[in-house]
């Protein structure tokens, strides 16, 4: 994975290319940035920098370790949970092998993604303390290969406390020439000690005109790659879900259309709340990643139909089947009710990612938005 690889982002790339050739460069460094703006390729290839960059010579062979993730000077934490291979005792060192194909083919990749890829998706994965004293014994070690290790903690916020505490530990007393890389989409979610041990530095959503680009070199039509990269909203990962048709926005798109039109019917017609308590039956029955995902969607989709409500097509990049009249159902979306809504879903992403009951969760948001549809 070189710099090359990495979509946009040149300010970044600079910052992180000075400090390799000045030997500036920190004990730990936080990157952060949406999902789908190229954190973690962006981690990578700055790791490759460091590591290879040490080396006297041999740096053909340090690279092709690096971008195949097999360097013994460069250690990956990332989320996990027991599946069917590992039983018990889940770290990533487990999962090493799946961790190489997610990367190698879809750097990009979504939290949701890699569950996926560990058929874990009906389970919340979490970085533990045993993640933190498996790293422990590995960091002890001088380098394989006599310059520098690098330690990359992906989608950091999901370390919970005994584990942060841990590695805190570490990134106050590193040992020599060791680097330390949290990858994070909400570094509000992180203790605010290690943060402030870190170099911050923030990615922003990637330009239309590179995802564009990025999409057409990888053979896609001009059409389509135009329409991808407006409508993902600089999230590269989204851009390429579009233009290969994954089901997961196919899905949520009838689940929100079913949603919205039970909510609407029921001022007319009391009897559509009996429609809404079966949404909320069939929503529950899913996994607590996939409800977090369309919660996700649905705030996306309100905000849309805001920006539609309010004159700003040329900003708007949502699209919903034709048979759902989008402009129609924005008029319902202004200034009297979005922050309501968005207050409310976002109240039980929180809910979920707590393991509330998800059926009381949905119903009592599904009860709430026939309320405030109509307020607008």
């Amino acid at each position: 994975m070189l710099f090359n690889d990495v979509i946009g982002q040149d300010l970044v790339k600079k910052e992180f290319q000075k400090n390799a050739f000045t030997g500036r460069i920190p004990h730990c460094q936080l990157i952060t940035g949406p999902e789908g703006s190229g954190a973690l390729p962006m981690a990578i290839a700055y790791a490759r920098l460091i590591i290879c960059n040490s080396l006297s010579d041999n740096s053909e062979s340090c690279n092709l370790k690096v971008s195949e993730i097999k360097h013994p000077d460069l250690h990956f934490i990332f989320p996990v949970a027991n599946n069917q291979d590992v039983k018990s005792k889940a770290i990533s060192s487990n999962f090493i092998s799946k961790w190489r194909d997610f990367v190698f083919h879809n750097p990009y990749g979504s939290l949701f993604d890699w569950y996926n890829s560990l058929g874990i998706e009906n389970k919340q994965g979490k970085i533990g303390k045993d993640e933190a004293e498996d790293l422990i014994k590995k960091i002890s070690l001088k380098p394989f290969e006599g310059g520098w290790k690098v330690v990359v903690v992906w989608m950091a916020e999901k370390m919970n406390a005994t584990a942060t505490n841990k590695l805190l530990k570490l990134v106050e007393e590193p040992p020599k020439n060791t680097l330390f890389v949290f990858v994070a989409e909400d570094d509000s979610l992180l203790m605010d000690t290690l943060v402030s041990r870190c170099q911050k530095t923030v990615l922003n959503k990637i330009p239309s005109s590179l995802i564009k680009k990025a999409l057409k070199y990888k053979g896609f039509s001009d059409e389509l790659a135009n329409k991808a990269s407006i409508e993902s909203n600089g999230n590269y990962n989204k851009a390429l879900s579009l233009v290969k048709g994954k089901e997961n926005d196919i899905i949520f798109e009838g689940w929100f259309q079913s949603w919205v039109r039970s909510a609407f019917k029921v001022k007319k017609k009391r009897e559509a709340v009996l429609e809404l308590i079966v949404w909320s039956k069939t929503i529950s029955k899913e996994g607590r990643e996939t409800q977090k995902q369309f919660i996700k969607y649905s705030l996306e989709t309100f905000r849309q139909a805001l920006m539609v409500n309010y004159g700003l097509k040329e900003l708007n990049y949502h699209s919903l089947s034709s048979d759902f009249n989008f402009k129609v159902f924005s008029k319902f979306i202004g200034g009297t009710n979005i922050e309501e809504i968005s207050s409310e879903l976002e109240k039980a992403y929180l809910y979920v990612q707590s393991n509330g009951n998800a059926n009381m969760i949905f119903t009592d948001l599904s009860l709430k938005l026939t309320r405030l549809i109509h307020k607008n």
